[in-house]
This record gives C-alpha cells, structure tokens and sequence, in this order.
C-alpha cells in the first residue's frame, strides 16, 4: 500500500473556461413561451399511470443526514457577476404537482434535486449538494479535510467548504481526489487548495490519463461545444416552468470561474490501496467509460464505496447531445460489473455518486449497480441485436423498449440520456453515421433539401398550413420535422418559424429528458428571438484555457484553423524557438495542410521567431501584434517576417454565435 505525501514546488496553473450562461435579450410579450396543448396535457397526464409516484423512498434518502440548508445569497465573482444563484430554482416545491408544462417524471426528478444543503453521508463523510451541477463530498482525514471532487468552478466550491465549516471542525484541505476528467468536478480546483496550510503542496490524486484527458475533449472542438452545451443545458433559458427546469443529473451550470492544477500522483494500476491522511483508499480503474479517465474507490475506514459518475439516478450518455466521442458501452457496463466483483463482498455503508444524493446499505447499492450494469448492456445487446436484423438507426430507437424490471426503476429513467439517443450511439459506435440506404450516401445540404421539399410539397403556404393542422392533432414530432424545411428554405418566413418553435415547445414540455427540454426549448427561444449574446468568455476555449495549453495541443488547434482554401498554393515553413521552455519547433505549410516538428529545425525557413510560449500563443490569436511584440523586445525576427504575417491571415477566428435551427 502507497501512502500519499506533500509535494514540494508543484506549480499550479489556473485555466479558466466559462460556458455560455444568460441572455442579453429582452422580450417582447409576443416571444413568451406558450402554455400546455391539450395533447400535451393529455401526454404528461400518462406518465402517472405509467410510474409509481407512491414510491417515496428517494426523497426519504435525499433528505437522510440533513444539517444545514445552502446559503441562499446569490455568490459572485471577483467583478460582482453572479455566478449561482440558488434562489433561482425557488419555484420547485417538493409538495406541488408537477406544472402543466413539465414531464412530471421530470418534475419529480427536479424536486430531488432541489433538496440542497448540507449532509452527513456516515461519520466523517458530509456532502455538499446543490451548490453546483456536481456534488462535493468531504472525507475527514487523520490532519485535516479529503475533498472527492470539487464542483466546477472556483466560486462554488469556495460557498461549499464555508457551509461546512459552519458545521464542522475548520480543519486544513489536505488532499483532493478527482473521479474522472470532467471539467464539472475539477473546475473548482483552486477553490479547494485554498483552504490547505500550502496551496501549492496540496496533493491531487487523479486516475491514470487524467492529466492528458481533462482538457482534451474541449480543445479541438470546444467552440461549437460550446454552443451546444448552451442548448443542452439549457443556459440561456429563465427557470421556470416553462423553462429551464433541472440539467438531469443536478440543478445547472455555475456560470463562475473555472481552474486547473496538475495532479501530483496517478492512480496507474487497476486496482491500487493508497493511504491518504491516514485514510485508506481501495482504487479501481474505470477507463474510457463514462469518461477517458475515471475511477472508482472503496474508503475502508468510513465503510463507502464512491463510483464516480458511472452510476446514479438517471440512465446517462453513451452519447452526450453537446457533442463528443461516443462512449463505449461494453466498458461501461466492464466497470460497474468489476465494481460489484471487487467491493460487493465488503461491509458498504452508504454509496456516493458525483452528482445526485448517495443510497445506503449494502443490498440497495448493489441492486443499483446491478440494474444499471444490466441497462446499459440491454441497450447495447438488442441495439446490436436489431441492427444485425437490418433496421436502421432511427428505426431501432423507434422499436427498441426497455423490459418493465429496468424501466420502472426510477434511477433508470432518462433524465440525461435517453433510450432513444443512447440507441442510436450504440449502433454508431459499431457502424458509423451511414444507414445504408443509397439515398442517404449524398444528400443536398438542409437549405437545398429544404428548398426543394417546399416546392415539391407545393410552396410555403400550403406546407403551413398542414403544419397548423397537424399540430392542433398533436402531432408535434412531424411538424418540427417538415417545417425544419420550410425554415431552411426561407429563415425570413416568421410564420413557419413562430410555429416550429410552437411545436419545438410542446416536445419540450413533454420530455421526460431534460436535456431534450432545454434542447426544444431553447431552440423555441432562438428561432423567436434569434441567437442571444452570451456572458462570459463565450465558451471553454477562451484565452486562459489556451495560454496553459502544452506546445503540441496548441498547434494541433493552429492547423485545424487553418483556411485550407485560403492557404491553396501556399507554401510557407517557420522555425520557432521557445526561450521559456527551451523547445524548437519547426511549422510547415503545404497542400494546404499545417505539420509541424518538435526538436527539428528547417535549413532554409522563410522566418524564424525567438520567443516565449506566452507571447506566441497571443500573436497566433491575434491578441498581440507581431511588430509591437518585436518593438518591445518580446520577439527576435529573422528571413521574412511579412510571410508570417501572412500565415497569421490563413487562420479562421471561431464565433461563438453559429446559427442552429437557422441557416
């Protein structure tokens, strides 16, 4: 068994990627949302037959170990912004039916989530929920405080640990352990390290991968992302009832300021007994399930198992709808499957997951992971099982049902992931977009295709006007379906839009997902409202996200903002030299394509520049100017400068406000 020491000199480096949170625009009373259809009425009423709300066992267990409630003062950054505001998911009372204009499966799920404050877990294990989408659990160590996780931002983090300190001994941080690399629980790092004797020297314990993992998954892609983490989460809708409502696995994102310091020790073996503070620590690796890196861990002196997010109170993503590599499956259910083998015979007093309230006794928790081990290799065995049977991917999410042993389990309803997404991820991940119809190899662009399905269908009036009938039949999929044309076609035709977000509207108020309402929802408001400016930086990939990017990653971003029209016959090669990290690399432009080389230096390069990485990473973004930083003695300039001037134009600048449900 290893035993976790203080590291002297680790360096800490903050990151910080805001999200998109709040819109700019106001509201005319024409653009409000509209009420309940009859036909949704009639679909949200179904639900109550179909789910025993009777069964109050999760509410008994989200209030179990209840001290104190959140501080209800909205926290703000250090400019005064407000951050999170926890007043704004007042509306939802544990004691009123579900609104009219929410999935009341959806609505219960909500409640759940809306039981906030303080808990004891067992003795000296508390939890912090609500304060942020994620969940911060506090392990009472020999010396001091052993934080699992630390929610996604600086601010909420900091409003967690001074609740328990209310409450409890104001003991020094003296480890953190993070679950697995996403960003909602580390982005609070230095939150946390902030309450240790040494902020510098607090020991950070990570899975294997974590260090290449965490920041990855949003470098290349992180603008768009972005943008569709806006929809996913629902961050430019108000709350309400006819708005945002819950993100599914917690109340919502904290729009504060996210950070990053480097691990000091990997898990690296499978199964790996660490003593941290005086606390013994079980790891179990859970590679490339729910996320790249993840891990799962038995606490041995507090009798609690911790399982990272590959299991909770929602069927999840195998495929998450902002957008990234489909998860695979078979290593999911891989993990929960170990997890049983490996902890199922020790005494386990209570199971702690990242983002809902924990479940108690050894019996339920591994009924818990039993069911869900077993619902995600169903989807997976009969979405393979059909596919092999020559259904298409639509068609399986359309056909496939779970049996009534896995559907009736509250924690298996999908208020994140969805049956049907899930479905088609799985058939993705084995064979790709392509279904193989002929017809579907190359289809016209959506504005072409939507141009000629209006005229086919004989022009924009009359696809409206059997639009206004369908929809008054309920018919709400096949209106979003076919006036996606017409808009497509036309985005200037007010009346096919106001109708689609009418529809858009009711599929949100039906959905038992919650990621599917605030996708339809929000998607209602923009095609009202247009696109809204955003708060913050306007995605993760903001300027302090790329300043602490190493070499390589941030080249890799260079080359895929490359022009390639822009940069046909161009042939351009620079030799770069990194005072600061005392590095060369070697960039070359050709066939439209940008390579580059560490540690190789071209004989005959067009320019060569003489720089730290800081003041390169500013020029390439077009924060700095090449001739000012050379004036003031940040760049030593030989050959060609004007050629890498040149080059800096062949690079696209990413804007955070791309059109979805508009051309």
């Amino acid at each position: 068994m290893s035993k976790v020491s203080f590291i002297k000199g680790i360096v800490t480096v903050p990151i910080v990627f805001v999200l998109l949170a709040g819109s700019s625009v106001t509201k005319a009373a024409s653009d409000e949302p509209m009420p309940a259809t009859d036909a949704t009425i009639s679909a949200n009423k179904a639900f109550y037959e179909q789910l025993n709300f009777k069964d109050k066992e999760d509410f008994k267990n989200a209030h179990k170990g209840f001290i104190a409630p959140l501080n209800m003062n909205p926290i703000k950054n250090s400019k005064g912004d407000v951050v999170w505001d926890s007043n704004r998911y007042s509306f939802i009372k544990e004691d009123q039916p579900a609104s009219l204009t929410v999935n009341p499966s959806l609505w219960r799920q909500a409640q759940l989530q809306n039981i906030t404050g303080l808990f004891k877990v067992v003795d000296g294990v508390y939890q912090v929920r609500g304060q942020d989408l994620s969940v911060l659990t506090i392990v009472e160590g020999k010396t001091g405080l052993i934080v699992l996780d630390t929610l996604s931002t600086i601010e909420t983090a900091k409003a967690a640990m001074e609740l328990y300190f209310e409450h409890r001994p104001k003991n020094p941080v003296s480890a953190i352990v993070i679950s697995h690399s996403h960003a909602d629980h580390f982005g609070g790092m230095k939150g946390i390290a902030q309450y240790a004797e040494n902020p510098a020297k607090v020991p950070i314990i990570v899975p294997a991968g974590f260090n290449d993992e965490a920041l990855s998954e949003n470098i290349l892609l992180g603008n768009i992302m972005s943008r569709r983490a806006g929809y996913m989460f629902g961050n430019l809708l108000p709350a309400s009832e006819r708005g945002f409502v819950t993100s599914g696995i917690g109340p919502g994102l904290s729009n504060g300021t996210f950070s990053y310091f480097p691990p000091t020790m990997e898990v690296k073996d499978d199964i790996q007994t660490v003593e941290i503070d005086g606390i013994t620590f079980k790891f179990l690796l859970t590679p490339d399930s729910e996320a790249p890196s993840e891990m799962h861990y038995y606490i041995n002196d507090y009798k609690t198992l911790v399982v990272a997010e590959n299991t909770g109170h929602t069927l999840h993503n195998i495929y998450t709808l902002r957008g990234a590599k489909t998860r695979d499956t078979l290593k999911w259910v891989k993990a929960l499957d170990e997890t049983v083998d490996l902890f199922g015979n020790e005494d386990i007093d209570a199971m702690v997951t990242a983002h809902t309230w924990p479940i108690w006794g050894r019996d339920d928790v591994l009924e818990q992971l039993e069911s869900q081990r077993d619902l995600y290799k169903y989807i997976h065995d009969q979405t393979i099982r059909l596919a092999n049977l020559g259904l298409t991917p639509d068609e399986i999410a359309e056909e496939l049902k779970l049996p009534e042993k896995l559907d009736k389990v509250w924690a298996n309803r999908g208020y994140y992931g969805t049956l049907k997404h899930n479905v088609k991820a799985v058939y993705n991940f084995y064979l790709g977009y392509f279904n193989g119809n002929p017809s579907d190899l190359d289809p016209l662009p959506q504005e072409e295709s939507g141009a000629k399905y209006v005229q086919y269908m004989g022009g924009e009036k009359k696809v409206i006007k059997q639009a206004k009938l369908d929809y008054k039949r309920g018919e709400y999929r096949w209106v979003a379906q076919v006036l996606k044309h017409v808009v497509m076609a036309n985005p200037k035709n007010t009346e096919a839009k106001n109708l689609l977000a009418k529809a858009y509207e009711q599929l949100g108020y039906t959905a038992e997902s919650s990621v599917w309402r605030n996708f339809y929802l929000t998607g209602a408001d923009e095609l009202r409202n247009g696109v809204a400016d955003s708060k913050g930086s306007g995605g993760m990939m903001n300027l302090d996200t790329l300043l602490n990017m190493p070499m390589d990653d941030f080249l890799k971003f260079l080359s895929i903002k490359l022009n390639g029209m822009k940069a046909e016959n161009k042939n351009m090669t620079f030799n770069l030299t990194f005072t600061d990290s005392k590095t060369n690399y070697t960039i070359d432009l050709n066939n439209s394509v940008l390579n580059f080389k560490k540690g190789k230096m071209a004989s005959n390069p067009d320019a060569a520049l003489t720089l730290d990485r800081i003041t390169f990473y500013q020029i390439a973004l077009g924060r700095e100017d090449l001739s000012k930083m050379e004036a003031a003695g940040k760049v030593a300039i030989s050959g060609d400068k004007k050629q890498f001037e040149d080059f800096l134009t062949l690079l696209d600048q990413f804007q955070p406000k791309v059109n979805i449900v508009t051309p």
